[in-house]
């Protein structure tokens, strides 16, 4: 029996639909209205656009998680094998570059409601084609084929970051004895090697791989079979579309399966931090090989000349590694500003619209890396002008002030106080700093002469000598060099086989998926 307050509501939304609502294809205000979904003017605005980003990047991924859930209803006993054939027979026999091509005409919502239709009518029974949906939700197939074209991007990006790391070692093994100067606050500071600077990069491209990984694996998990957000009655088997479709293992929490966007944000954070540093390695190399620095030189393959500048040789592809890493880094920022106050559930905020966005980021920075690592790969290091720099602007004298700590047992603020004194009066005579400079500035602060003998004096402003004495663990010196660049080439060896890895495991997963496909078919 219907109460009298559900009477009164009733009565109140009739008389208010009465009144708001003009007459189907009226306009107001010379927007045209209608009571037919989809309106003309959410048709344009929306879905439109995610149509056609969804033929761009997802159509694959649909079919693949239509062909992985339709084989464990079957084996679980939901469907017949007879529906599993006719359902299989009609999904194999989609044109799929049509679909990819086809004109978005507003007849269905989306491409998940196009391909199903196209699937109806290959089965030729439309009660067949609608067990296909049995036990599933737009909502775990939309984050399921979004972690499947995010994991393929994630290895791509992975690869790039590879051959980063490796061009640096390469480098790097062929300058242990290269020397450069090292600046701190952009100013000349200490000599190291080309080898000692190449590494740290290396170093840090190492780390955002590890990152990458990590990202990675926490991504390749599957959420099919979370439904709705809830999972399903059904005796559905996750792990088994999960084996299918090349994922680790099934999400744990069906909630979170919908909910969470750590998958895409994990990935995209790792990204920005590779970004930074690519970035940061851009400026740096774009800097020296300006013609006031001149210690780079990138391949003719990678410059560009001027249309009227005749001399002009413009290093334009680390120009574009700073620009696209920019932009890439630029759309992260955009992705996580927009997800990081919306509901824990499933909205649109984080899906069609903004998916795209991932997927730009991340195809953005595969190309700078990519990019960086091509034009790397043949530089020239203009090594008599980084040596002479070396050996320049007082930077070795760090290693005399420390000389003098270690002969003269003196605190190193007075060492450093000496030395210093002698730098000022070197620079204000406009000559180099002498022998007999430093026993008089010694004098004016120890009211003594120095030990310390003409050779050793000369040895400790010898950058050759600076570098060859830092053999602490991560210093310059060449055997200590040698022994980064040894475990960098351990480390470079691990990511290719973890890529490798990861690659045959989803490769495994496509084969397996097929052959299970192609057995079920041929004994239909």
């Amino acid at each position: 029996m219907v109460s009298t307050a559900a009477r009164r509501r009733a009565r109140r939304l009739s008389n208010f639909c009465q009144s708001a609502q003009p007459a189907s294809g009226t306009a107001v205000r010379g927007l045209q209205v209608s009571e037919k979904f989809p309106a003309q003017g959410y048709k344009d605005n929306v879905l439109s656009d995610c149509f056609a980003d969804a033929q761009r990047y997802l159509l694959d991924h649909y079919l693949d998680v239509d062909r992985a859930h339709v084989l464990m209803l079957a084996e679980q006993g939901i469907i017949s094998q007879e529906e599993l054939a006719t359902i299989l027979r009609a999904v194999e026999s989609l044109d799929v570059e049509a679909i990819r091509g086809a004109e978005y005409d507003g007849s269905v919502e989306d491409l998940f409601y196009f391909i199903q239709r196209e699937i109806t009518r290959g089965c030729g029974d439309s009660d067949v084609a609608g067990k296909l949906h049995t036990a599933r939700s737009r909502n775990d197939i939309d984050v399921t084929i979004y972690r499947l074209y995010l994991r393929q991007q994630a290895l791509d990006l992975l690869k790039v970051c590879g051959e980063l790391h490796r061009v640096f070692l390469d480098l790097a093994a062929q300058h242990h004895e290269s020397l450069m100067p090292a600046y701190t606050h952009t100013q000349p500071a200490q000599p190291t090697t080309v080898a000692h600077y190449l590494l740290a990069m290396a170093e840090n491209t190492g780390r955002d791989i590890s990152r990458l990984q990590h990202a990675y694996e926490n991504m390749n998990l599957c959420p099919l079979g979370a439904c709705a957000i809830t999972t399903t009655g059904f005796p559905v088997n996750r792990h088994r579309v999960s084996e299918l479709l090349g994922f680790t293992k099934p999400t744990r929490n069906s909630y979170g399966s919908i909910a969470s966007v750590d998958y895409f944000t994990e990935q995209l954070g790792a990204t920005a931090a590779m970004l930074i540093n690519v970035g940061k390695f851009a400026q740096e190399f774009l800097l020296m090989a300006m013609m006031e620095f001149d210690v780079i030189r990138l391949p003719d393959g990678y410059v560009q000349a001027s249309s009227i500048m005749p001399q002009k040789r413009n290093p334009v592809a680390i120009e574009h590694v700073r620009a696209i890493a920019s932009k890439a880094l630029g759309q992260v920022l955009g992705v996580m500003t927009s997800v990081h106050n919306t509901p824990f559930g499933d909205i649109n905020d984080v899906e069609d619209d903004l998916q795209p966005l991932n997927f730009s980021a991340i195809r953005d920075a595969i190309r700078a890396v990519s990019l960086l690592a091509h034009s790397l790969a043949a530089a020239e290091f203009n090594l008599e002008l980084l040596r002479e720099r070396a050996e320049s602007n007082y930077i070795t004298v760090t290693e005399l002030a420390d000389v003098i700590v270690r002969q003269e047992k003196i605190p190193f603020s007075l060492a450093h106080r000496i030395v210093a004194n002698c730098v000022k009066q070197s620079t204000a005579a406009k000559t180099a700093i002498s022998y007999d400079m430093l026993q008089q500035a010694a004098k004016k602060e120890l009211n003594r002469g120095l030990e310390l003998s003409h050779q050793e004096f000369e040895d400790a402003l010898s950058a050759e000598n600076f570098v060859a004495v830092r053999t602490i663990y991560g210093g310059p010196a060449p055997t200590e060099t040698q022994s980064a660049l040894a475990e960098q080439r351990q480390a470079e060896h691990g990511n290719a086989e973890w890529l490798q890895r990861a690659r045959t495991r989803l490769s495994d997963a496509r084969l397996n998926l097929e052959n299970t496909i192609r057995v079920v078919l041929e004994e239909s």
